[in-house]
This record gives structure tokens, C-alpha cells and sequence, in this order.
């Protein structure tokens, strides 16, 4: 099995659903990765079940928020629908995740992305806060 590794901010809400007879919770989230040798930002879409799903929804609250995933892609199948066609694709499934906390002078930054994201429906890689720099002390995180 292969484990997978992320760092990037938070473009929008979570989407937190509950979903079937056996009511499963589902946490849908996107995240912008800094794709470091161009300066531009890769959008992924993860996915989280249960009780990860339901911190994901408690902690990952604030557009612009660094946050960490471990995940592993899974095969996901299902019929459309609308043409009743079955339908194939990966899903990133998230098993562990950590947000980090940034010191006060970069919130300032996230609360002004926040504003300039309700006002559009994507983010573009222009409005992401600068990448953190992990080695300073400047942020705490918390693991879920």
C-alpha cells in the first residue's frame, strides 16, 4: 500500500455530508500545492470518512489555512445518473492530516484571501498566502 504526502492551503469549506443507511460521514476539501519550480499552485481534491471526516470538519475551518494530508488513492466507481454509464476514478482518501497555526502577522494575509475568495468562486494562484517556511517556529500544529 502507498502512502501519500501533501502540504497546501485550504481553497474553500470543507464540504461535510452524511450519507446512506449506515449514515457515513464524508468530508470533501481542496487544496492548493505549491508547485515550487514554477511559482503556480496545483488544485487536489481529498476526501475523508468518518471520524477523520468529522475532525477534518471541526479543525480545517479558515480558507488559506496550511494544512498537512496523508492519504492513499483509492479506485471509486459509480453510475451516472444522468446517462446511467458507469463511471471510473481515484479518489485521494485522507487517513491522517495536522493543520498548522500560524503566528498573527501571517492571519492578517489569510483573513484578506478569505475576503477576496467569497467574491469569486476559484481561487487563483495569485490570491494564495506566500508558502509557509516550516523550519521557523512561527507555526504549531495540531494532528487529527
Amino acid at each position: 500500500m502507498q502512502n501519500n504526502h501533501h502540504v497546501g492551503r485550504l481553497v474553500r469549506d470543507v464540504n461535510f455530508t452524511v450519507r446512506g443507511g449506515k449514515e457515513t460521514k464524508i468530508a470533501y476539501f481542496k487544496l492548493a500545492i505549491n508547485d515550487l519550480k514554477d511559482g503556480k499552485a496545483t488544485y487536489i481534491d481529498y476526501i475523508a470518512f468518518n471520524k477523520t471526516a468529522e475532525l477534518i470538519r471541526d479543525y480545517v475551518t479558515d480558507v488559506g489555512q496550511v494544512v498537512e494530508v496523508e492519504f492513499v488513492m483509492r479506485n471509486h466507481n459509480y453510475i451516472n445518473k444522468n446517462t446511467g454509464q458507469k463511471v471510473y476514478a481515484m479518489q485521494n482518501q485522507v487517513t491522517q492530516f495536522r493543520i498548522y497555526k500560524s503566528n498573527q502577522s501571517s492571519k492578517k494575509y489569510v483573513d484578506q484571501t478569505q475576503v477576496a475568495d467569497t467574491q469569486r468562486t476559484e481561487m487563483t494562484d495569485n490570491d494564495l498566502p506566500p508558502y509557509p517556511d516550516f523550519s521557523s517556529n512561527a507555526f504549531e500544529y495540531v494532528e487529527g
